[in-house]
């Protein structure tokens, strides 16, 4: 399949339309990316790991935050993005944060674009299907190691895509891979796409069919090339198979409660749709791809996010049919009005730059932060809600909490301790005194039933109640041994 011919450009600084749909396609997500909050829970701690190394020069390799595994070893695979956010926050905080999300939100769609445009895809179609992508991947662009692993995956996509025409792009692969592996869990993906290129290579008698299986099997060979070598696979093996893992939402199937979910199946019809209609022009290794696309994502949610980014492309070759569109349409005009909406599109992203407004946290709460900090000292143990685990972390260092959102590092004892004091269940009380906890940061709607526990126990003083949670601390009495 050949590569749709580029429409005519103008020398005008007035875009045409098919020049706005493209622009739209990337500017879009780039601005919905600037006035999204970051979600703390998750990136908070990653930041706060990168400074830790930076400033050791080591890898961590166990885990230095909690007083529930603290020092038990921590396979930490994600190293190299915790570098690369911690480096980017000392340039400038949470807003330096959320310009770098916002540029790789970006290099991703112009990737998935350029992809879709390369399999045969009018700019009007490349544009929705880009977007539509968009949507889908939506809850997945958040500050954390995968949208680092979006853009490798957007990139081997659109190299794929072009592999007929520019073959030597193929030997990116494997350096891409290695790179990966220190980055995300999800570098896996990455000799799976060769592997099924692969075969859709020998299915079409490419002659470049043998390139690409070697890409892909050395592409296999060097995700080894990290601080932990083979044992990525391990890391990558505990978590799909981990029991609490697999209870949080997003590593369960995509559910038609959810927006996500119903994006996602909405997207999932859509193709089904294209593939019945089209059904002549789509061979069985078109199928395949699709097919283990779609189990990835039906396995796990966040399994829908690579999904969004390859379907669009394969579902613009169905499209394009033979690879080409008709060429009879006369070539684009230029017209002022597409440039004044590009214009306001670009007034709109200007705007939503986090240096005018302060860049918008999400579980960060001040209040209870703002109290632990003055009441706190050195060492004191916290019990925390897990969406504050991560923030306390990075704000503050010199307490260790109880766990955060990192599911895979706590052994289960220590997951049901902290659902039953969350809960404020029989037994709440002796599990905070066998921790040794000195200070409990309660959310008001994950913890309600816990704040009303506290409140009414002596041996706990609430010293903080704010809409964003509450502070209990122990009693001077309740921390004097017993005689």
């Amino acid at each position: 399949m050949r590569a749709a011919s580029a429409p005519g450009r103008s020398r005008s600084s007035t875009l045409t339309l098919p020049q706005l749909w493209g622009f739209l396609a990337v500017s879009l997500p780039v601005m919905a990316a600037l006035l999204a909050p970051i979600l703390t829970d998750d990136s908070a701690y990653i930041v706060r790991s990168g400074e830790i190394m930076l400033e050791t020069g080591t890898v961590l390799r166990t885990d230095p935050f909690t007083f529930t595994a603290g020092g038990t070893p921590w396979l930490n695979q994600q190293w190299g993005a915790e570098i690369l956010f911690a480096a980017t926050y000392s340039l400038g905080g949470w807003s330096a944060l959320a310009i770098l999300r916002a540029a790789l939100v970006g290099a991703i769609f112009f990737l998935v674009y350029r992809s879709c445009r390369a399999a045969g895809a009018q700019a009007r179609i490349a544009a929705w299907l880009t977007l539509a992508g968009f949507a889908v991947a939506i809850a997945g662009l958040g500050v954390r190691p995968q949208i680092f692993a979006m853009v490798l995956f957007a990139l081997l996509v659109w190299i794929l895509a072009v592999r007929r025409e520019r073959p030597g792009l193929l030997w990116l692969a494997p350096p891409m891979v290695a790179l990966w592996a220190n980055l995300h869990g999800t570098f896996f993906l990455a000799p799976l796409l060769l592997g099924l290129a692969w075969l859709e290579d020998r299915h079409e008698r490419r002659p470049g069919a043998g390139r690409t299986l070697i890409v892909a099997l050395i592409s296999a060979m060097v995700v080894v090339l990290n601080p932990f070598g083979i044992r990525v696979w391990e890391y990558l093996i505990q978590l799909s198979t981990n029991p609490v893992v697999g209870r949080i939402s997003e590593w369960g199937p995509p559910d038609v409660r959810s927006v996500s979910g119903l994006l996602f199946f909405a997207s999932a019809v859509i193709v089904a749709w294209v593939l019945v209609r089209y059904r002549r022009r789509v061979g069985w290794p078109a199928l395949l791809q699709l097919g283990v696309l779609l189990s990835i994502a039906l396995f796990s949610t966040r399994g829908s996010y690579w999904w969004a980014l390859a379907a669009p492309t394969m579902v613009a070759a169905i499209l394009a049919g033979d690879g080409s569109f008709p060429s009879r349409a006369p070539p684009p005009k230029p017209w002022a009005g597409n440039t004044v909406v590009a214009a306001l599109v670009v007034a709109g992203a200007v705007a939503a730059l986090p240096w005018w407004r302060g860049p918008a946290l999400s579980h960060a709460p001040p209040g209870v932060t703002a109290e632990l900090e003055a009441s706190l000292g050195p060492r004191d143990r916290i019990f925390n809600s897990r969406f504050w685990g991560s923030w306390f972390e990075l704000s503050l260092p010199d307490n260790p909490v109880f766990i955060d959102s990192r599911a895979e590092v706590f052994p289960p004892k220590v997951h049901r301790d902290w659902r039953v004091v969350s809960a404020g269940a029989s037994g709440w009380e002796t599990i905070l005194d066998r921790w040794q906890v000195a200070a409990v940061a309660a959310h008001p709607v994950e913890q309600g039933t816990l704040i009303e526990q506290l409140a009414r126990d002596l041996d706990w003083v609430r010293t903080y109640r704010g809409r964003d949670g509450s502070v209990f601390l122990r009693t001077p009495q309740a921390l004097e041994p017993p005689t």
